[in-house]
């Protein structure tokens, strides 16, 4: 389930990056004490600056103290819905 999840989320990645902070190309998340990178092929999980896994299209490697977590970030991230307005003048 969750590489599903990931693969809709880095099938958004260009959508995402007009939304969440880009660095080096990456886009971050801060959720403290949790930071989620999103890179083009992987997502990444990192607790007070420590890797604790990774999800990608095809697998998912992650430590007990983030699997929960990871799923909720990666379930809102993959399910968002974008509506276009348009301003009324």
């Amino acid at each position: 389930m969750l590489t599903s999840y990931a693969s809709k989320v880095l099938d958004s990645f260009e959508s995402l990056m007009k939304m969440l902070e880009n660095e080096n190309g990456n886009l971050v998340i801060y959720d403290d004490p949790l930071k989620l990178v999103i890179k083009r092929e992987r997502v990444e999980f990192y607790v007070d600056g420590e890797f604790h896994g990774f999800v990608d299209r095809n697998s998912a490697e992650l430590s007990d103290l983030v699997i929960v977590e990871a799923e909720m970030w990666l379930k809102a991230l993959a399910n968002l819905h974008f509506k276009r307005f348009s301003l009324r003048k």
